[in-house]
């Protein structure tokens, strides 16, 4: 489950905090996909902590809906649907425009740096197909702009939106030039906020998560697609082995 981090020495009210930080964050990295069991004692044991901290942070993570708890079988990251996932992406669309034109008006020069430096970096992550790289940095990147607004029930209300689309968003960005047409938009977000002009940031802000939408899309019907060819390859074997015959049933 990746490299050890001891934080048995935090406070027991932060430690639970600490804990749910690191189990959100191995949710939000691609270590822990939706449907996977989060183990307890596997978790205590990577963090160097006792399982009641452990069992504290799930159940803070599945108030937020980033876990489910299934009786007599224990703690899942949430599965959604792929029709729920595509709404939110709407409403995103609808708080990233607003996100845009608040940086906009209010970024300054180091701040602005800070940003351009993202995109670089995801440029060179993008060129080498590096998704591992690329993904965290983006999520730093947007989460960075959400920062920049200044506003409290902002960063609220759009984090508690977009930890459900987790598995969605590194999805939409395996396709081959994903990672790059995802980096130009962001360039062009970077650039309409170097303007300060706060319309062209919102516009450029909400086309990027509608367009990130359309490349989820894509993905799951490219995947869908694939599955479908697989299976049918397969089928197609099976009565080879058989001659050409149903195999019979038991």
């Amino acid at each position: 489950m990746g490299r050890l981090r001891n934080l048995k020495n935090t406070r027991s009210t932060s430690l639970t905090l600490r804990v749910q930080g690191e189990i959100e964050g191995m949710i939000m990295n691609g270590e822990l996909n939706a449907g996977d069991r989060v183990i307890e004692n596997l978790v205590a044991e990577r963090f160097g902590v006792s399982r009641g901290p452990v069992r504290e942070a799930c159940r803070a993570l599945t108030q937020e809906g980033l876990l489910t708890a299934i009786p007599n079988r224990g703690m899942f990251v949430r599965e959604i649907a792929l029709k729920e996932a595509l709404e939110v992406y709407d409403i995103r669309a609808a708080l990233d425009d607003l996100v845009g034109r608040e940086v906009a008006e209010r970024i300054s020069e180091s701040e602005f740096a800070a940003l351009a430096n993202l995109v670089d970096k995801m440029d060179s992550a993008a060129k080498r197909a590096d998704i591992d790289s690329y993904y965290p940095l983006n999520l730093e990147f947007h989460d960075t702009l959400l920062n920049l607004t200044g506003n409290q029930t902002l960063r609220l209300l759009y984090r508690s939106l977009v930890k459900h689309l987790h598995l969605f968003r590194r999805k939409g960005l395996l396709g081959e030039g994903s990672m790059r047409i995802s980096n130009e938009e962001h360039r062009l977000v970077v650039a309409a906020v170097e303007r300060q002009d706060p319309v062209g940031a919102g516009l450029t802000m909400r086309t990027h998560v509608l367009s990130a939408k359309q490349r989820l899309i894509a993905a799951v019907a490219a995947r869908y697609a694939e599955d479908k060819e697989k299976a049918v390859v397969s089928c197609s074997n099976r009565r080879g082995r058989n001659g050409g015959r149903r195999p019979l049933a038991l």
